[in-house]
């Protein structure tokens, strides 16, 4: 009887070790968080939450392997053999440990040393585990030295055992994906989808299939599903905000990218992503902060110097754009300059009131990609800066030339650099010279009147022009023109005093040439209404009163 009752407990005592080992191995072997850093490629906040792990738990071999992971995804594969190799000497039958050791073994080359590794992780296993016949194909191709083939066999292993674990169909996808079989790998996710509805990992992966296949609709679903599971998912809101930029969505990418910075440990990387996509949403004072530290970081990197000097101009900090346009020039090497910056280099010479440097940096840009016709329109205003029409107006016509469905503003520029550049000569000897460029005001503001019927301007300078041609009003051409600008101008006459005051003075003076004093009155009055002390035309004025 006692020696029953002894046996009964040394079995009880036996059970109780057994239960804790096993409870300790399955401890040991679970750490959903740290797995899910390495899935996120969170690899710098991975390395450092492993290494406390191990300064807590010395004796944890799945730590170390997790360790020697993460260092394998960093590239540094000496360290991650260390870390591999001091899990093997806690436990020289750890199946991660041996799997990380033979992915050591791919990437030096010693592809039959690897294989052989992997055989015995696989019979540790006993034969019988999903996870470890699909982290086995993961190890074949996650090294330079890629084993599709054997990476299938083990895959269909895993398959044997149990179809429905996502885990396999997420290798497979990846493995797909590495093949570029890009319509094979998007099925392997959709399959672990369907096994797993709540597989994050795979509806991440099939985005940026989706993404990669510029499939906009269908990859923004798939990143949208996956946040929609766990909304900390870190990649999913990196590659939405770069799939929303790369589609011109600013606004979204914007917002995206914020939600990734507030989840991770920004690189100099990221600060550079987020500072170009604020800087394309026009968040400049935002970009501009992100690039200044950025350059903290990095002060030569060209990138950011460049973006300095674009934010500093759309923040209307002139000076210190131009003293940072300089530098970023002075130091970056040609073959990294690019036709932007030159058109900024020549916006921020015009505010600093250096035109004639100005049009020399829009030429620059041109040159470099002559589909910046609209430059012509910066060079045009810069010689209207330099009281230079002519020159101006060539620009001006280069801008119409080139532009499909011009605007009513390249015509109204046009024809005001034409009549200022009409009105500079005076000399009879340059009036067939002034006849034309009167003659191309004419046109183009005719052009302006047909494109903006509503607007008073082209009427009001063709007015003005006509007035130029029939210097003595004769034949009062300007007349007609002054009367149709006028019926819009009233609908306004606050804000458009001076030019009322101006149609009104022309036509007054015309009735009152032709002796019709009683509309000559009217429109003395109507001048008068406008401006009580008006000292126009004084001889006029007297005889009508």
């Amino acid at each position: 009887m006692k020696t029953t009752t002894k046996n009964n407990k040394l079995k009880i005592f036996n059970v109780l070790v057994i239960l804790i080992l096993c409870i300790g191995f399955v401890n040991a072997q679970q750490d959903p968080y740290g797995e899910k850093l390495l899935k996120m490629n969170q690899f710098r906040t991975a390395k450092s939450y492993f290494l406390k792990k191990i300064a807590d738990k010395p004796n944890d071999t799945y730590t170390y392997y997790y360790l020697g992971e993460t260092y394998f995804e960093l590239k540094k594969i000496d360290s991650a053999d260390f870390y591999y190799q001091k899990g093997l000497v806690l436990n020289p039958n750890d199946i991660y440990c041996n799997i990380g050791n033979a992915k050591i073994q791919l990437e030096k080359g010693n592809i039959d040393g690897g294989k052989k590794t992997l055989e015995r992780a696989h019979y540790l296993s006993k034969y019988k585990d999903v996870k470890i016949d699909a982290l086995i194909a993961d190890a074949l191709i996650s090294t330079t030295n890629k084993q599709y083939e054997l990476a299938i066999e083990y895959l269909q292993k895993a398959i044997e055992l149990d179809k429905t674990k996502s885990i396999i169909h997420i290798v497979s996808g990846d493995l797909n994906s590495f093949k570029n079989n890009i319509g094979e790998a998007a099925n392997d996710y959709e399959r672990a989808i369907y096994y797993d509805k709540l597989c994050v990992e795979a509806y991440y992966k099939l985005g940026k299939i989706y993404f990669g296949a510029r499939n906009f609709k269908e990859s923004n679903k798939a990143f949208e599903n996956a946040l929609s599971i766990d909304s900390t998912y870190i990649p999913a809101w990196r590659d939405l905000a770069e799939m929303d930029y790369n589609y011109g969505l600013y606004q979204k990418a914007s917002e995206a990218f914020m939600k990734y910075i507030q989840l991770t440990e920004p690189d100099l990387n990221d600060h550079i992503r987020y500072a170009t996509i604020l800087f394309f949403n026009k968040e400049y004072a935002k970009s501009l902060a992100e690039t200044e530290s950025a350059l903290v970081k990095d002060p030569d990197n060209f990138v950011m110097k460049r973006l300095k000097a674009y934010n500093l101009f759309e923040t209307k900090d002139y000076i210190r754009s131009l003293t940072a346009i300089n530098d970023y020039l002075k130091t970056t090497g040609e073959g990294k300059k690019i036709a932007m910056d030159y058109e900024y280099y020549g916006k921020i010479l015009s505010k600093n009131s250096q035109d004639s440097l100005a049009i020399g940096a829009y030429e620059s840009a041109i040159n470099m990609d002559s589909t910046k016709v609209n430059l012509y329109e910066n060079i045009g205003n810069s010689y209207e800066k330099l009281k230079k029409f002519d020159k101006a107006v060539f620009n001006y016509e280069k801008l119409i030339s080139y532009k499909l469905n011009p605007l009513s503003s390249d015509y109204f520029f046009l024809g005001k650099s034409s009549y200022f550049a009409a009105g500079m000569l005076t000399n009879a000897a340059d009036s067939l010279i002034k006849s034309q460029f009167l003659q191309k005001a004419d046109t183009s503001f005719s052009k302006v009147a047909e494109l903006s019927p509503s607007s008073y301007i082209g009427f009001f300078w063709k007015a003005r022009t006509n007035s130029m041609i029939d210097l003595n009003s004769a034949l009062a051409s300007a007349k007609p023109w002054y009367e149709k600008a006028i019926v819009i101008l009233e609908n306004n006459p606050e804000k458009y005093k001076k030019e009322l005051l101006e149609a009104y003075e022309y036509i007054c003076i015309y009735y009152y040439n032709v002796k019709d004093f009683e509309q000559a009155k009217v429109f003395l009055n109507k001048i008068l209404a406008i401006d009580a002390n008006y000292q126009g035309d004084i001889k006029t004025r007297k005889e009508l009163k």
